[in-house]
């Protein structure tokens, strides 16, 4: 059969069953087919592959006074670049087409030459990551069929040098079939494998074949790929952040009613922010913030700064030892400390304002212990969504 032929068959075959497969969502809505090309993925890959064929060759049979001699050349692996595209037909259906170009020597007219191996073909996997919940890490089985072409010799048998002096040899191929050898086969493929994207573009794939040969006489095969895969199109990888939607009405008299807009905070967002702040401490009478606070003092800035749209009042606490006055005076040095630390940090001036309570609303009384009463001395912060009340209040205490 001609090689060519087989090759356009195959090509052919592979962009009808795609035509096929998008003619069949014409009859569809128009805005949902629109949505689905959005989202289904194109996979270009390059790599590289080794099949496994077995072959041998004896080279110098000669006899010796009391003996033959003979050299023998081994060699089981053929290696090769591989190419690799593949389309989504949805979430667990990908069709494929691959191509390699394998290189190994053969021994020809008394010295090794370079021979070569060429296969194409097209597959369909069935991806399995999907059913696990796994986006990153895609395992999936495969099943194709292929066109091989090779131009080197799996000799089975072999008679070397001439009567009386020659030796017959036979090559077995344990657990498979051994008998005739062919150049031009049409393997069906066998395989699993597993992608792993590090992101939505790149990744990196894996995978094996066993190659059975529909020929009575002739040997399968196995074949391993490994590729640097890009990734085109498709739906995004990451996780979908958690969003918790909260009603929130505040009645002042009737009439009339006052209702406030859905606010729509992110759950992890929120709780993680309060908690930072009730984990800022200062020393002893003193504004100066303690050293264990500056890395959580990191983390409230990179969270402030991913949604500036956001209004914060920050107050400040004492504990229970000394003056109202002085502890007045305290919790607004120490919330500007705060206020000024994040500031520097790059999050914008007009994000937030503070005050300074002092030991209003302190817990631990005077004569408790220092490590009880250092849980007063913290700084707390609360969302303001009310833009005339954020509009009448000050920068800060001192501006009153």
């Amino acid at each position: 059969m001609n090689r060519k032929y087989i090759i356009y068959s195959i090509l052919l075959g592979f962009l009808c069953s795609t035509g096929i497969l998008s003619a069949q969502t014409v009859h569809t809505d128009t805005v949902v087919v629109t949505e689905e090309k959005t989202k289904r993925a194109w996979e270009l890959g390059i790599g590289a592959s080794v099949f496994q064929f077995s072959r041998v060759d004896f080279t110098n049979f000669q006899k010796l006074e009391d003996r033959y001699k003979a050299d023998l050349q081994l060699r089981h692996n053929v290696f090769g670049a591989n190419l690799y595209v593949a389309r989504e037909l949805n979430p667990h259906l990908y069709i494929d087409l691959q191509g390699t170009v394998g290189f190994t020597k053969q021994w020809v007219d008394g010295k090794n030459k370079m021979k070569n191996l060429f296969m194409v073909g097209p597959g369909l996997q069935w991806r399995l990551g999907e059913y696990f919940g796994s986006k990153y890490i895609d395992p999936y089985t495969r099943i194709g069929v292929s066109y091989m072409h090779k131009n080197f010799d799996m000799n089975y048998t072999g008679i070397e040098a001439d009567l009386p002096d020659e030796m017959d040899w036979v090559l077995e191929n344990m657990k498979n079939k051994h008998g005739v050898d062919k150049n031009d086969l049409i393997p069906i493929s066998l395989g699993l494998g597993v992608n792993t994207w590090l992101n939505d573009r790149f990744g990196i794939g894996i995978q094996g074949d066993y190659l059975l040969m529909p020929h009575k006489d002739v040997a399968n095969s196995m074949q391993g790929t490994v590729r640097l895969m890009w990734r085109i199109g498709g739906s995004s990888k990451k996780a979908k952040p958690v969003t918790q939607y909260i009603d929130r009405e505040t009645v002042v008299q009737a009439p009339p009613v006052e209702v406030e807009k859905i606010v729509e905070v992110p759950v992890h967002v929120a709780s993680e922010m309060c908690e930072l702040f009730n984990n800022i401490y200062f020393d002893f009478d003193k504004a100066a913030i303690t050293r264990e606070s500056h890395d959580v003092l990191d983390k409230i800035a990179d969270i402030l700064k991913d949604d500036t749209s956001k209004r914060y009042l920050v107050t400040g606490y004492t504990d229970a030892w000394g003056t109202d006055e002085y502890n007045i005076s305290l919790s607004r040095r120490r919330v500007g400390a705060v206020v000024k630390e994040l500031e520097n940090r790059g999050v914008p001036t007009n994000m937030m304002k503070y005050r300074g309570v002092g030991k209003k609303v302190s817990y631990a009384p005077a004569e408790a212990p220092v490590e009880v009463r250092r849980g007063d001395r913290k700084v707390g912060v609360e969302i303001i969504s009310n833009m005339d009340y954020w509009n009448y209040i000050p920068k800060s205490d001192h501006d009153k």
